[in-house]
């Protein structure tokens, strides 16, 4: 019998397992929350219910696949060490853990600062804030609020402060104020419905501060073998989805515009110094006198994620040592693949589909039985870690515990 380690039961850890299992593979897979959601529960902003729901169905239908061994609550590099998992003799392990560690802010002295925040805490905080067992990290939400990155992320992020800014002006006006409502709406068409003009309510607004231009701000998708036509095509698109979230949501763009150190004032955080940008070949070149100060009252990194480094796992960097892109293979480790966030950095949901798929595909012929043995010792650890987290092996029970 083949059988496999999955560290990572999401997006992409449940694809893989769902190829795998089909062709008769044994799975084992580690997760280290409660239930095996990833990014889907607490990366994505709590509005999109109705994709957490689909999502949640497709990995629930894995997690409880006869050929499926669960164990949550385990964190490798912390509850399990790399090394006792890599000694016993897989026929793979996958790494399918995502990426959960925000990449640095370029000026680190910013950390010490309370108005500055990264993008996953600042997620989770919206997610969960409201409820009343909350007791994560907090959040002050500010008008006037600069947000850095670029993408889908970072516009989940402007929506986020958009959304708590109207929500502070007029939930006591409102009888069922429902935040999630206004965010499917859009904000000016839920005020119209309640005959709120937004201008009466004097926010500034958050501005997503990029680095590049829009035409190059990753919204949608452009294929490498794309024609200089289809190329272009897809810029135009990718402007007109910024246009149609700014006039859902109203917050302001500074494109072209790159941070180059922090504006402090009387040891207070007030904004960055940044410089105008010019695209060059598609490179950003910074255009000579364009120095500035962009001042805000708070300060949100999401700039992208970076898998989690674990002792005894290779690194190149800041990110895992993969020596093919396309299989996930681990370099300096024998049957050690990554997959999805782990390694495609891109942090949504299709290109951790596709990544555990491709991965999927190019391993599975290499996957080798494994002796009684093995078998004998996966099912002595399977039960010695479900037992340290009292998970009794029926995943349906667990989840309605949560």
């Amino acid at each position: 019998m083949k059988a496999v380690l999955i560290i990572g039961g999401a997006v992409s850890g449940s694809t893989a397992a769902k190829k795998l299992t089909a062709e008769g593979v044994r799975c084992v897979i580690i997760d280290q929350n409660h239930m095996p959601y990833g990014k889907i529960e607490d990366g994505l902003p709590r509005w999109h219910d109705k994709q957490r729901t689909k999502e949640y169905f497709k990995i629930d239908d894995i997690m409880s696949h006869e050929l499926v061994d669960f164990i949550p609550l385990t964190r490798l590099g912390k509850d399990l060490h790399f090394k006792d998992i890599y000694d016993i003799d897989w026929s793979c392990i996958y790494f399918a853990n995502g990426a959960w560690n925000d990449r640095s802010f370029p000026f680190t002295e910013i950390e010490k600062f309370s108005n500055f925040y990264y993008q996953n805490p600042f997620v989770y905080w919206f997610n969960h804030y409201h409820e009343a067992s909350y007791n994560g990290p907090s959040v002050d939400i500010r008008d006037n609020a600069l947000v850095v990155g670029g993408g889908l992320a970072s516009i989940d992020v402007c929506k986020i402060i958009q959304l708590e800014l109207v929500r502070q002006k007029i939930e006591s006006q409102i009888e069922n104020f429902d935040i999630v409502e206004m965010e499917h709406k859009g904000i000016p068409k839920y005020l119209e419905m309640h005959d709120i003009d937004y201008n009466t309510l004097n926010i500034h607004g958050a501005t997503l501060v990029y680095r590049r231009d829009v035409e190059n701000m990753p919204l949608t998708t452009i294929p490498e073998n794309a024609d200089t036509h289809m190329v272009e095509k897809r810029k135009l698109a990718r402007r007109k989805v910024l246009e149609n979230m700014q006039n859902k949501f109203l917050f302001n763009v500074a494109e072209c515009t790159q941070p180059t150190g922090l504006h402090i004032v009387d040891q207070k955080l007030e904004g960055l110094e940044v410089i105008k940008n010019e695209i060059v070949n598609g490179k950003p070149v910074a255009i000579e006198g364009s120095a500035d100060i962009l001042k805000g009252s708070i300060i949100v990194s999401s700039i992208g994620s970076l898998p989690e480094p674990i002792d005894g796992v290779p690194m190149d960097g800041s990110t895992y040592n993969i020596i093919d892109q396309e299989s996930g293979k681990f370099d300096e480790l024998d049957k050690v693949h990554g997959m999805g966030n782990a390694v495609t950095g891109k942090g949504n949901i299709k290109a951790s589909r596709v990544s555990a798929k491709t991965v999927g595909d190019l391993t599975i012929d290499l996957l080798q039985d494994v002796s009684s043995d093995t078998i004998n010792t996966i099912d002595s650890k399977v039960k010695e870690w479900q037992k340290k987290v009292a998970y009794d092996g029926n995943y349906f029970e667990w989840k309605a515990k949560k």
